[in-house]
């Protein structure tokens, strides 16, 4: 098993249909000696989701909790065949990270190539720095059109350690996913898809399957977490903005 530092998927029960804290999610991560975590919450457009106000406070939740990095940051939803998504716009500068995902209650299965279409849409959007779940079989896609896409614009393809239990049907497209991936030289990033704190950190499922295909250590972003805080700066996300420091300056200033 690789040494994984930083989980890139997980949700709290901000989210509706999770059944933890941000602190109790921080604490497990800090129990499995895990550097950083992502917190991306579904977007406003799936039933029970956070409002897009929730995303615009992100800024109160210090970036360093237990010892323990924290980016926040979105799974939006794919809402349309253009591959649009429901990134609460207003707030971008509140978002460290943003995936975008097909789920069934935003965006009902259609063509393949329609599918395919959608997620091309949103992988050439700038703002999408990741595109989960690829694997799972209810949206029939053009896995090569996709990595393609993918490789031209960028763009990080998840492998999902959720999608092996959750979602089945999975794992031979997951299997194909991270081959070609490794052929096509694309940098891939994991997710537990946590929705229960015991799930965080952990990838038996994915790391089999990179096992399988001989997937390079170098391509995965979830070994070194300089790796992926690069990638994000690169696209000028701005992060672990604390705005406690305005306020420290301002005390500075007037002493």
């Amino acid at each position: 098993m690789r040494k994984y530092v930083l989980d890139a998927h997980t949700h709290t029960i901000a989210c509706g249909h999770a059944y933890n804290t941000i602190t109790e999610l921080i604490d497990a991560a800090a129990q499995k000696n895990l550097e950083m975590i992502c917190i991306t919450e579904h977007g406003p457009a799936l039933p029970g989701a956070p409002t897009p106000l929730f995303f615009a406070n992100y800024r109160v939740i210090p970036g360093k909790i237990n010892n323990v990095k924290l980016l926040k940051g979105i799974e939006s939803n794919i809402i349309d065949a253009d591959g649009n998504t429901d990134i609460p716009m207003t707030f971008i500068d509140s978002l460290e990270i943003i995936s975008a995902s097909l789920h069934t209650p935003t965006f009902i299965p259609q063509t393949k190539a329609i599918n395919t279409g959608a997620v091309l849409g949103a992988i050439a959007n700038p703002q999408v720095d990741f595109i989960c779940h690829l694997g799972n079989p209810t949206y029939e896609l053009d896995y090569e059109a996709i990595l393609q896409a993918a490789k031209k614009h960028n763009t990080l393809i998840e492998i999902n350690n959720g999608s092996f239990f959750i979602r089945k049907g999975s794992k031979p497209n997951c299997e194909w996913i991270a081959n070609r991936c490794k052929e096509l030289e694309i940098p891939i990033i994991i997710g537990s898809d946590t929705h229960f704190a015991s799930d965080i950190g952990d990838f038996p499922y994915v790391d089999k399957v990179l096992d399988t295909v001989g997937f390079p250590d170098e391509l995965i972003m979830n070994l070194d977490t300089k790796r992926l805080l690069d990638y994000l700066e690169s696209k000028g996300r701005v992060l672990f903005a604390d705005p406690r420091e305005y306020a420290q300056e301002l005390f500075l200033i007037n002493d």
